[in-house]
């Protein structure tokens, strides 16, 4: 640069240049002060054990009252504790159409998209399941089977487990 330019330009600093350097290092920390920076740290919090519980969100599946199942054969001793009416019956094949229609299909023979292009699923309308214990099934639909079928109990309700034992028992055992 010409050293002409250089000596204008050193005169030329004013006490504004300083205060206004000063003042673009300074306005991050204030901004720091700010009642909005506290948001997150001051918000309302729930004090576990100190007040009463929150409620359970619309829909959640409860976790309490669960029915004593530690293995499969505790669980072939539950008795089903829906009656298999015709609104059971209906509710069940509703549910069942949602979760387990994918992998075992309408009809319960195992036809089902996801069983097509996977592990094929049991049959449900076979023998062997039909003649299995109410909280059996129950059991399976809960906490899955053999590895292959996933657990449903954090999905499905247990009023509404029952609902599909219902259905599997008393509509697909006539399929075939």
């Amino acid at each position: 640069m010409d050293p002409v330019m250089l000596k204008g330009l050193k005169k030329s600093r004013s006490p504004y240049v300083y205060v206004l350097t000063l003042a673009a290092l300074v306005l991050p920390m204030t901004a720091q002060a700010m009642p909005w920076s506290w948001d997150m740290y001051k918000q309302p919090t729930h004090k576990a054990q100190t007040e009463e519980a929150l409620p359970l969100p619309e829909g959640t599946v409860p976790t309490k009252g669960k029915l004593s199942m530690k293995d499969r054969d505790a669980a072939a001793t539950l008795k089903n504790t829906v009656q298999p009416t015709s609104e059971s019956i209906a509710r069940g094949r509703e549910v069942y159409n949602i979760y387990c229609s994918l992998c075992h299909g309408k009809t319960g023979v195992g036809d089902g998209i996801v069983g097509e292009k996977f592990i094929t699923p049991a049959d449900l309308t076979d023998e062997y399941i039909q003649t299995k214990p109410d909280g059996d099934i129950y059991y399976t639909i809960t906490n899955g089977g053999l590895a292959v079928m996933p657990m449903q109990g954090d999905a499905i309700e247990p009023v509404d487990r029952w609902n599909v034992v219902n259905y599997i028992k008393h509509v697909l055992s006539q399929k075939k």
